[in-house]
């Protein structure tokens, strides 16, 4: 694998969303952004700010890194995830999709990294500055991230596996798999296959020329085919989809997680417009579904939500607590994506104690996906709490929510910088209070029609189903198809 100055960094923005509307509507750029719109913008979003990190271009203009941007790798070492057994074949895959060693800046808040400079790609009032060396990093990739990172405006991430060993290696575990006959159980189908599915959807973003050297375009192409190949061979029937367990209700007790869908329990699911930027990050393979709990129960819950737009910055003074569940969706055996009862993320925002109170400082909970730990002990829900302070890599915009991103300065992309996910969650949500919800901060043109605050059926997928019928109608999701179909044809 090459230095990443030695390659080429395109911009994708046809998979990126804006964060405002139009007065044609309202606006949300995803994987449909072409039939919507031809800019190409990179945002960054503050309470009520929108910056613009990118100018809107008609095509993406590729930009080299400068000369001293770290070397991205594979790790040294793989960590087994499926079986004990590291010649696994899908111990292979995960090791060639997740697992990384990085080379990455650290923020000013880890003193110990000193000495630190300015550095223009935070955003002023973090009032951060970044060390002037860099540190290498291992990653074994056990989280809830996608594979081939870092792939938010940059190629880096999938041109390590379209090429030398780790393409070899790559494809040489993808067919291995193919042609594996041990059955695997339901949950590690569902897991592998939502893993697959979102290295086939990264790919399809990415489309290189014939070059000299290494034929990445064809490269791109064989890997696409065996990733279709093996998410067919994996498909779930409809029963064993329904039958896969509520990890989210196994981790709940030994977590202390709230109980968010519990009949009596004060908290609300609800939507108010149906596109949201967390599902459009990730191509419409997983689905987000928001909570929020009154500070105190409302008489009228539909006139408590209704208001809850127009207060939008204030939103959380009537709050106790806001929560966002990540749920995981995977294609049938019949070829049709559906939902999961498998969460693979939960943040939680508390602004007062249960007594009513308002908390001196805003608490955050966040949990992420451990393959391992739920395949291995699936009671205890593999939800893995991550503390306040623990590193996270800085998002390159605020509609970032990928792994390792590249930060732009210049016009040139330097390398990822860690700072605390505290930190990382004030991007998106304001200030060190984190009081801004987003759900109700979306900026509206004069007169556009503005849908009500609908409260969702807690004990079903609404919000995962609506995803899920967007999804069937995005160029990647019709790529899939071709390839699906011709390995049922060969069948």
């Amino acid at each position: 694998m090459a230095p990443i100055s030695d390659l080429l960094v395109t911009a994708q923005p046809s998979h990126r969303r804006f964060l405002f509307t139009l007065p044609l509507g309202p606006f949300f750029a995803d994987g449909a952004c072409p039939e919507r719109s031809r800019w190409a913008v990179k945002s960054f979003f503050f309470p009520a700010v929108l910056l613009l990190a990118l100018s809107s271009t008609p095509t993406p203009q590729p930009n080299r890194p400068p000369a001293d941007t770290p070397i991205i790798q594979l790790a040294e070492t793989l960590h087994p995830i499926y079986s004990a057994d590291p010649n696994d074949s899908w111990n292979r895959i995960f090791y060639y999709l997740f697992s990384r060693r990085i080379h990455a800046l650290l923020s000013s808040e880890f003193p110990d990294a000193a000495p630190f400079h300015a550095f223009d790609s935070f955003p002023g009032y973090l009032n951060l500055q970044v060390s002037s060396h860099s540190i290498e990093r291992n990653e074994t990739g056990d989280r809830a991230i996608d594979p081939l990172y870092p792939s938010f405006f940059v190629d880096a991430g999938v041109r390590v596996v379209l090429s030398g060993p780790a393409y070899d290696g790559l494809r040489q575990a993808l067919q291995d798999a193919t042609t594996d006959t041990p059955p695997r159980p339901p949950l590690a189908r569902a897991i592998m296959q939502n893993d697959l599915w979102s290295a086939y959807d990264i790919l399809s973003r990415n489309r290189f020329h014939r070059e000299n050297g290494p034929d990445l375009a064809g490269h791109l192409d064989q890997l696409q085919h065996l990733l279709a190949k093996l998410m067919h061979k994996l498909a779930l029937t409809p029963e064993e989809i329904l039958a896969l367990p509520d990890n989210y209700a196994a981790a709940k007790s030994r977590n202390s997680l709230p109980d968010l869908f519990g009949k009596d329990s004060g908290w609300h699911e609800v939507q108010w417009f149906r596109q949201r930027m967390h599902d459009e990050s990730v191509d419409d393979r997983r689905a987000v579904r928001i909570f929020l709990k009154p500070a105190r129960p409302p008489r009228n819950v539909r006139k408590f939500l209704d208001q809850l737009p127009r207060v939008q910055g204030s939103a959380a003074d009537q709050l106790e607590a806001v929560a966002l569940v990540t749920q995981a969706l995977v294609v049938d055996s019949r070829g049709n994506p559906q939902p999961t009862s498998l969460t693979t993320e939960i943040q939680i925002r508390r602004f007062r104690s249960p007594d009513e109170k308002p908390l001196p400082r805003t608490e955050i909970s966040v949990y992420e996906i451990s393959r391992e730990q739920l395949l291995k002990d699936p009671l205890s829900g593999g939800l893995v709490p991550e503390p306040e302070d623990s590193p996270a890599y800085a998002p390159a915009a605020g509609n970032d929510y990928s792994f390792t991103s590249l930060l732009s300065t210049h016009q040139d992309w330097g390398p990822p910088v860690l700072i605390h996910l505290r930190t990382r969650c004030v991007y998106c949500h304001g200030g060190d209070d984190l009081k801004y919800i987003m759900t109700f901060g979306i900026v509206r043109a004069p007169h556009e029609h503005v849908p009500p605050v609908r409260e969702l059926d807690r004990q079903h997928h609404e919000a995962a189903d609506q995803v899920a019928q967007r999804k069937i109608q995005a160029a990647t999701w019709k790529a899939l198809l071709k390839d699906w179909d011709a390995v049922s044809e060969s069948h």
